[in-house]
C-alpha cells in the first residue's frame, strides 16, 4: 500500500517539476496565454449572463402560459367571487446589478419595478425583454450612443411605456406591439405612422443589397419587393423598372411569374393599354395553366374597351365567362360588358345586360357595382326618376362604398333635373361636403345656388355663388355663378349691386356665349334703378352688336321704356312701333303692351 502510495506520489512531483520547468522556459508564451484566457473567461461570462437571461425569458413564456391557463380555467369563478386572484411577482435578476421586477397592477395592466446600478442601457433592455417576455427592438436613428452608454436607475411600478421613455431619455415615443415590440419616434423623424417608417426604412434596406451584392439570386427578392413599395406609393415607372429586372435577369426566379404580371399592372396604372395587352398576352402563353389567366384575360378586355376596340373587347369579355364560369373575374366581364355598350352608345342594350347580371350574380361587391352602373345608365338615358331610386337604394344599402361619391352628385343631379330643387340642394351640399375634389364639385356649386334661387332663397343663393367661385375661381361654371349671383341681386331688387356684377362678369369673360344676356341684365339693371339715359343707351349699343330679332325685339321695347319715362313720347312710339314691327306679338298683345 505504501509502495502505490510512494509510486503516485512520485508520478506527482515529476509533473510538478515539469510544469516548473517548462514555465521557467517559455515564460513569456504563457503570460501572453493567460491574457488570452482572461479575455474569453470574460466572454464566456457575458455569454453565462446572455444564457442565463434566456433562461428567464423561457422560464416567463411558460409562467405566463401558466397564469394564462389557469385563468382561463378559474374565469367562471372569478365573476362570481370578484378578482381575488394572486398575482405573483415575476423578478429577472441577470446579475448584481441589475433587478427587474413585474408585476400585475389592480387594473389588469403590468407594471415594472427597477433597480440598475452603472449598467448599459442595451443591458437594462435586455433584462426588461425578459421581463415582457418579447424582444424590444429600438430604431437605431433614435440616439445609438445613448444605448452604449452607462446609467443608474430606480424606478417603482409603472408601465412599460414609461419605462422605456426613462431608458431612451425620450418622450413621445411609437411602438408597433406583436411578438417583437420595435420602439421609434414619429416626432424626430416627422413620419405619419410607424409603419410607414418601417416600411420606407425596408426599401432602403433593399437598395442597400442591390448595390451591395449585385450577383446574390437572393437579390431579386429586394427587386420585388421595391416594385411593390413603388407601386403602393402610385410611382408606376419605377415600379415597371424593378419587375422589368426580374422578367429579364431572373426568368427562373419564382417570382418572375408574378413580376410579369405586375409589369402588366404598372403599364395599366401608366395608361398605356396597349403595352399593357402585350404583356398580358405574354404571360397567358407563358404560364397557360396559372390561377391568374383569368386575370389577364380581364385586363386585356379592359385595354380593348379602353383604347375605343369595342368588337375586340366584347369578344374577350365573352371568352372569360365561358372559360371561367365559376371565377370572381366572370361577373366582373359580364359587368364590363354593358360598361363596353355605355361607351358604344348602346344604353338600352347596357340596361338589359345589367338586369340579367343583376338576377346572375348575388355578390353584395359586384351587387353594388351593378346598381351603380344601371343607375348610370339611367341618368344617361336621362330617366331621372328611376335613376334616382336606384342610386338612393344603393346609398341607403351603405354598400359599394367605392361608388358612393359618384352616386351622390348623379343623385343629387336627378333631383335637380325633376326640379325637385330642396332635396338637390341638400344632396348636393353633403356631396360637396364630403367629397370637395370631385370633377362635379363646381358644377354641385352652381345647382345649389340656382336651386336656391328657385325656392326664393337669393340671400342663401349668393352665398353659395361667392363661395364657388372662390373655391374654382378658373373653372367653366365660375362665370355661370357669377351670372347667377348679379340676377339674385337682380330679384332683390339691389340693382346697383346687379349691375356691378354684370360689368364684372363682362369684363372677365368678353368673349363668352352668354355676354348678350350679360348687356341685357346691365341695361335692365339700370332701368330698374332708374338711371333711364344709362339704361337707354345700354339698349342702343346693344343693337349695334347683335342680329338676333328676338333680342333687337326686347331692346327695343326697353328703349320705349326708357324714353316713356322720360317724358318723351315721340321717340317712346317710334321705338314701340319698331318693336311691333318685329311681328311676334298679336296685335291685341300689343295693344295690351
Amino acid at each position: 500500500m505504501k509502495r502505490k502510495f510512494y509510486t503516485r506520489w512520485w508520478w506527482v512531483s515529476c509533473i510538478v517539476i515539469g510544469i516548473f520547468v517548462t514555465t521557467l522556459v517559455h515564460g513569456e508564451q504563457i503570460m501572453e496565454a493567460a491574457s488570452h484566457l482572461q479575455g474569453k473567461l470574460n466572454e464566456e461570462k457575458n455569454d453565462l449572463e446572455k444564457l442565463r437571461t434566456q433562461l428567464q425569458i423561457l422560464k416567463v413564456e411558460m409562467y405566463e402560459n401558466q397564469k394564462i391557463q389557469e385563468a382561463k380555467d378559474k374565469k367562471g369563478k372569478e365573476q362570481g367571487m370578484g378578482k381575488q386572484m394572486t398575482k405573483t411577482p415575476i423578478v429577472i435578476n441577470p446579475n448584481e446589478n441589475i433587478l427587474i421586477t413585474k408585476e400585475i397592477d389592480d387594473y389588469d395592466i403590468p407594471v415594472y419595478s427597477i433597480d440598475a446600478n452603472q449598467v448599459k442601457a442595451v443591458d437594462i433592455l435586455q433584462a426588461l425583454s425578459a421581463s415582457c417576455g418579447k424582444s424590444i427592438i429600438v430604431d437605431e436613428e433614435l440616439n445609438p450612443d445613448h444605448l452604449s452608454s452607462y446609467m443608474t436607475i430606480s424606478v417603482k411600478k409603472i408601465p412599460l411605456q414609461d419605462v422605456l421613455e426613462i431608458i431612451l431619455g425620450m418622450r413621445g415615443l411609437e411602438y408597433t406591439m406583436g411578438d417583437t415590440i420595435f420602439v421609434t419616434s414619429l416626432a424626430k423623424l416627422k413620419i405619419d405612422t410607424v409603419s410607414e417608417y418601417y416600411r420606407d426604412k425596408g426599401a432602403m434596406v433593399f437598395q442597400k443589397a442591390q448595390i451591395k451584392f449585385p450577383n446574390d439570386y437572393r437579390v431579386v427578392r429586394s427587386y420585388f419587393e421595391l416594385g411593390k413599395y413603388y407601386y403602393d406609393l402610385g410611382f408606376k415607372y419605377l415600379a415597371l423598372q424593378e419587375f422589368q429586372v426580374i422578367v429579364k435577369k431572373y426568368k427562373n426566379s419564382l417570382l418572375a411569374r408574378e413580376a410579369l404580371f405586375k409589369t402588366g399592372n404598372c403599364y395599366e396604372g401608366l395608361n398605356d393599354p396597349e403595352g399593357a395587352r402585350k404583356i398580358f398576352f405574354k404571360f397567358i402563353y407563358s404560364y397557360p395553366k396559372d390561377p391568374l389567366v383569368d386575370d389577364a384575360l380581364l385586363a386585356i378586355g379592359n385595354s380593348f374597351m379602353e383604347q375605343g376596340i369595342f368588337g375586340e373587347a366584347l369578344n374577350t369579355f365573352k371568352n372569360l365567362i365561358t372559360e371561367y364560369p365559376e371565377e370572381s373575374t366572370a361577373p366582373i366581364a359580364q359587368l364590363n360588358i354593358a360598361k363596353t355598350n355605355v361607351r358604344m352608345g348602346n344604353y338600352r342594350d347596357a340596361i338589359r345586360i345589367l338586369m340579367g347580371a343583376r338576377q346572375k350574380y348575388d355578390s353584395p361587391v359586384i351587387g353594388a357595382a351593378i346598381e351603380y352602373e344601371i343607375g348610370n345608365v339611367l341618368y344617361l338615358l336621362k330617366e331621372y326618376r328611376d335613376a334616382g331610386i336606384v342610386l338612393g337604394n344603393l346609398l341607403i344599402s351603405g354598400q359599394g362604398e367605392k361608388y358612393i361619391e359618384d352616386a351622390s352628385y348623379s343623385l343629387a343631379d336627378c333631383l335637380y333635373k325633376q326640379s325637385n330643387y330642396f332635396d338637390a340642394y341638400q344632396v348636393f351640399k353633403k356631396a360637396v361636403e364630403s367629397y370637395p375634389k370631385n370633377n362635379r364639385a363646381s358644377y354641385a356649386m352652381y345647382c345649389m345656388g340656382r336651386s336656391l334661387k328657385a325656392i326664393n332663397m337669393p340671400e342663401m343663393a349668393i352665398s353659395v355663388f361667392s363661395e364657388g367661385v372662390m373655391a374654382f375661381p378658373n373653372d367653366y361654371y365660375t362665370g355661370k355663378m357669377m351670372l347667377e349671383t348679379a340676377w339674385c341681386y337682380f330679384a332683390k331688387q339691389d340693382y346697383r349691386l346687379a349691375y356691378n356684377v354684370f360689368n364684372n362678369f363682362l369684363n372677365m369673360y368678353p368673349n363668352d356665349k352668354v355676354v348678350l344676356e350679360c348687356k341685357l341684365g346691365m341695361a335692365d339693371a339700370l332701368y330698374n334703378d332708374k338711371q333711364y339715359e344709362k339704361a337707354r343707351d345700354a339698349y342702343l349699343r346693344l343693337l349695334d352688336t347683335v342680329s338676333d330679332d328676338k333680342i333687337k325685339r326686347y331692346a327695343y321695347k326697353g328703349i320705349g321704356n326708357c324714353y316713356n319715362q322720360m317724358g318723351e313720347l315721340k321717340p317712346s312710339i317710334e321705338a314701340y312701333q319698331t318693336y311691333l314691327s318685329y311681328g311676334v306679338a298679336t296685335a291685341a298683345n300689343a295693344q295690351a303692351e
